[in-house]
């Protein structure tokens, strides 16, 4: 009996303890995971309970007091099902997974012409800008005009003629040789008598062509003569000229050198970088927005270019060209830390690059101070130092 009993007893104290250990985990498995249930029924209550009850503030606290309670909760005593359902759920993405990467093979497959044609498009620059403004200009002229007939084609030869007028004065102020004649050679004094006669010629037609179209503009904003369908508003005029004077290319050039005017020590040198960012990005934000207008008032054909093009295109090639330009400088000066102005006081020293005074340098590992758009353009084509030709290397 005695022998019996230890036996009873061995068996109770080992096995069922094991067994009824396992059971009671279950159970406050599968009691946790209902509490969390009813826990979150407020959240799928009909027109918000929470918030009802005691507003934002209310949703914001309970979220933050039970979701963490309720995550530790199921996580320290998981169900056994969770695993199954996680395979299940896996399972069912693979299956379900497969089609669409089918189907988006096919699309990809499908745009490759497209893309191509995309590229070859933006190639052409002046044609892509030119189409790219007309667009715009068309779709202002549509929403924003009334009784206007052709002030998108008024307004845009207004703007082409004022590129022209600031070229033409950029080239004469920007020009160094001033005289009339072509040399045979770079250093021969001998004129070339075809050339030299070429030339005179193109600079006085450049000139009365400059000088004519002034007067023109003049003569027909001052009698207002031929002007009877171009009644722009100021809205139109703000968005088109904004519009014309960040996608142009000649406005393009100068916006860099206007920036680089005010020695803005955050940009780093970099004007040309952050002026192509900025101005892509704005012209894309201008589009945007029209493109509900035009659908609104049923233009769907301008509504669908103007996404297309001026959007979609522009957006993804232009902007994310610039974007990317900007993110490979960054990521190339992320290693080189900032100089102090304590440094650079003591310094006294100017850039071995450009030969231009430090107000804002970049520290090499060997301790030499660059610009940072110079040392960025040193990188692009040697990983050493301008100056001692050492590697860089990192601590």
């Amino acid at each position: 009996m005695g022998m019996i009993s230890r036996v009873r007893g061995r068996i109770r104290s080992d096995s069922f303890s094991k067994i009824h250990t396992i059971k009671s985990e279950d159970k406050i498995a599968n009691i946790v995971w209902l509490l969390s249930l009813v826990f979150l029924l407020p959240y799928w209550a009909p027109r918000g309970l929470l918030v009802a009850l005691g507003g934002a503030w209310l949703m914001a606290a309970y979220t933050c007091l039970v979701v963490p309670v309720l995550i530790s909760a199921n996580y320290r005593y998981p169900a056994r099902w969770y695993p199954a359902v996680a395979k299940m759920a896996r399972k069912t993405a693979r299956k379900l997974r497969a089609p669409f990467v089918f189907i988006l093979t096919i699309l990809k497959t499908a745009y490759a012409p497209l893309e191509r044609s995309e590229k070859l498009f933006l190639q052409m620059n002046n044609l892509s800008t030119m189409i790219s403004q007309l667009l715009m200009f068309t779709a202002c002229d549509r929403l924003l005009v009334s009784q206007g007939r052709l002030t998108s084609l008024y307004s845009l030869m207004f703007y082409n003629v004022i590129t022209y007028s600031v070229s033409y004065v950029r080239e004469i102020c920007t020009k160094e040789d001033w005289s009339p004649y072509v040399n045979v050679t770079r250093h021969s004094r001998v004129k070339h008598l075809a050339m030299s006669a070429t030339k005179i010629v193109l600079e006085w037609t450049k000139a009365v062509t400059f000088i004519v179209t002034i007067t023109f503009v003049l003569l027909t904003l001052g009698l207002e003569q031929g002007l009877e369908h171009y009644r722009p508003t100021a809205l139109y005029t703000a968005i088109t000229g904004t519009y014309y004077l960040l996608s142009e290319r000649t406005f393009l050039e100068l916006w860099p050198i206007a920036l680089s005017a005010f020695k803005l020590e955050r940009l780093e040198g970099m004007e040309a970088l952050y002026c192509g960012l900025w101005s892509r990005g704005v012209t894309t934000a201008l589009a945007v927005p029209l493109v509900p207008a035009l659908m609104w008032y049923e233009r769907w054909r301008l509504a669908f270019l103007v996404l297309y093009i001026c959007v979609f295109v522009h957006g993804k090639y232009r902007l994310g060209e610039a974007l990317k330009k900007i993110r490979e400088a960054r990521g190339s000066l992320a290693k080189f830390r900032r100089a102090t102005p304590e440094e650079l006081a003591t310094l006294e020293d100017v850039c071995a690059v450009c030969l231009g005074t430090m107000k804002s340098a970049r520290v090499t590992p060997c301790a030499h101070f660059f610009h940072a758009d110079c040392l960025r353009r040193c990188l692009a084509t040697s990983d050493r130092c301008p100056i001692c030709v050492r590697p860089y290397v990192f601590c």
